[in-house]
């Protein structure tokens, strides 16, 4: 499986004695407590109460170190408990106390960690998941920093592996099963359904497991959860298999036979096949175009970093939603920002000329005219 070596995660310490020598100490501690005493008493203002030690004493508050070894470095802090507290206090009231804790207690996975570590992000900055698992096998490059949560510094490093390093720098507490060597068919169910996630998180390339994903999904009864970048905007896809265990794959857009040698496709027949996943309608014209010139003047779908952060709101939006209970059917999901910053977008004449340019972009799709 692949899973991160011990040397790699934090580690919690409850004295400095235990500490690497030659370690670089961050102290954060005073300052947590501080902070704590302002948050649980918000009728006081801020800075008003001039001596520390008396909140520490009062609050008896325990302390640790964390140390992260990729940064040889230890943060000196408090507890879990009340480190979470302080992590969640700026998400009160747009996400109540109730709701945060069903949205920690989360099982959450993800595979694809390039779209996916931004999901991951901002699950991660809401309080969300305590546990989540993560699976990519490949490595970061310079054109993965267009819209990857990832710097120059992580260059030829496991895409996995640093998006569980960005998680534990924000939430150490935070328990990451990384499957580094990624997924396969052989052990796709066994990163869905052993110890059975809440929430299955698809943000991989791969159309024929994104397939079985979905397979093992619907048979566990576990939604899933898809971003699709588009332009400036994006789709997110939600199937609520938890809700509609008999729901058709892909709400019902493709066929059992239309995927039965999906691992043997050509790349013209993965384009028509992700093409009517997406459905054609929902792409901007920008999108369009870059479809046909997939192979010949760019060598990638793109991906730019403003759809990628709006998807990644949306899911972390969608799960926080169906963790507390709150209506968010299964369906697709365009969040636009083309329909409501441009101009005249929304007008009928701008429609027909869309309609019109997507009649054109099928027709180099001949598959897709009769379904």
């Amino acid at each position: 499986m692949g899973k991160i070596t011990q040397h790699q995660t934090p580690t919690i310490y409850t004295s400095n004695t235990k500490l690497p020598q030659n370690v670089k100490i961050i102290e954060a501690y005073e300052r947590s407590v501080e902070e704590y005493f302002y948050v649980k008493n918000p009728h006081i203002k801020k800075g008003s109460h001039k001596n520390i030690k008396n909140i520490i004493q009062e609050f008896k508050i325990d302390h640790i170190w964390i140390y992260y070894p990729w940064l040889n470095t230890a943060v000196h802090t408090v507890t879990e408990d009340v480190y979470y507290t302080l992590r969640t206090a700026r998400n009160r009231n747009v996400i109540t106390e109730k709701e945060q804790q069903n949205f920690r207690n989360l099982k959450l996975g993800i595979v694809g960690l390039s779209v996916g570590s931004n999901a991951l992000s901002s699950l991660v900055y809401l309080g969300g998941p305590k546990y989540y698992r993560i699976a990519d096998f490949d490595s970061i490059e310079i054109t993965n920093l267009n819209r990857i949560q990832a710097n120059l510094l992580d260059v030829g490093e496991n895409k996995a592996v640093v998006a569980a390093h960005r998680t534990w720098e924000i939430d150490p507490f935070a328990q990451i099963d990384i499957w580094d060597k990624g997924i396969r068919l052989e052990n796709l169910e066994k990163f869905i359904a052993e110890d059975k996630l809440d929430f299955f998180v698809d943000t991989m390339d791969n159309l024929f497991l994104k397939i079985k994903a979905r397979e093992i999904c619907r048979k566990n009864k576990i939604p899933v959860l898809m971003i699709t970048e588009n332009g400036d905007s994006t789709i997110l896809d939600i199937e609520r298999y938890d809700l509609e265990p008999m729901r058709p794959l892909f709400h019902g857009r493709i066929q059992e036979g239309d995927f039965e040698n999906a691992h043997k496709f050509t790349q013209k027949e993965w384009l028509s096949l992700a093409v009517k996943i997406v459905d054609a309608s929902l792409l901007t014209e920008e999108m369009q175009d870059s479809i046909l010139v997939l192979g010949k003047d760019i060598a990638g779908v793109p991906q730019i970093a403003t759809s990628v952060s709006i998807g990644a709101s949306a899911l972390a939006f969608a799960v926080r939603r169906i963790s507390n209970g709150y209506l968010m059917p299964s369906g697709r999901y365009k969040v636009s920002l083309e329909d409501q910053l441009i101009p005249n977008y929304k007008t009928t004449k701008e429609k027909l000329w869309r309609e019109k340019k997507t009649k054109k972009f099928l027709s180099f799709f001949p598959s897709l005219n009769d379904s």
